[in-house]
């Protein structure tokens, strides 16, 4: 991964990772959202994720952002101890251990915060990407029959989970 920078998410990094999202959310097969945000949802996001110090890491390869991956808390009472996951890399970037090396950092943030369980939902035609949070640690949880019908076919969603132990800095 010669000249990729993992960093975590910075105010000038909104349009470069709304483009990424962009990007993968074309593709119509890996996130929930299939436009993408506008330019100001992305704004937003990025002001927050900087102003919360979010664990939040981006893969950039000579200022263009290739990768994301999210941790983002939850806000609602009984909930602020759990966070849920996201994350893409554009095609060209994948199966080079970009997304490992994404989770890997953005796992080693989340432990320096009180998240204790993170969740994260994959549609179960991902299979490079469950192997990857299986590998993480992940547990299955759930699944969500033909959860998604777009284009026709229908996605089912897995439900998976790590949990954190309070205190754990690993």
């Amino acid at each position: 991964m010669d000249g990729i920078q993992i960093r975590p998410m910075v105010l000038a990094d909104s349009t470069e990772y709304r483009q990424c999202v962009g990007e993968v959310a074309k593709e119509r097969r890996y996130l929930a959202t299939v436009e993408g945000f506008t330019p100001e949802q992305a704004k937003i996001f990025v002001q927050r994720i900087v102003a919360e110090h979010l664990a939040v890491r981006v893969a950039s390869f000579n200022g263009r952002i290739i990768g994301w991956c999210d941790i983002i808390p939850k806000a609602q009472p009984g909930y602020t101890h759990a966070a849920s996951l996201g994350m893409g890399v554009l095609q060209p970037w994948r199966n080079q251990g970009l997304g490992r090396g994404l989770l890997e950092a953005t796992l080693a943030a989340a432990r320096q915060q009180t998240i204790e369980r993170i969740e994260l939902i994959v549609y179960s035609d991902n299979a490079r990407a469950i192997g990857l949070y299986e590998s993480a640690g992940f547990l299955h949880e759930g699944r969500k029959q033909n959860a998604r019908r777009i284009d026709g076919t229908y996605q089912d969603e897995l439900l998976m989970a790590l949990m954190l132990m309070p205190g754990d800095k690993s």
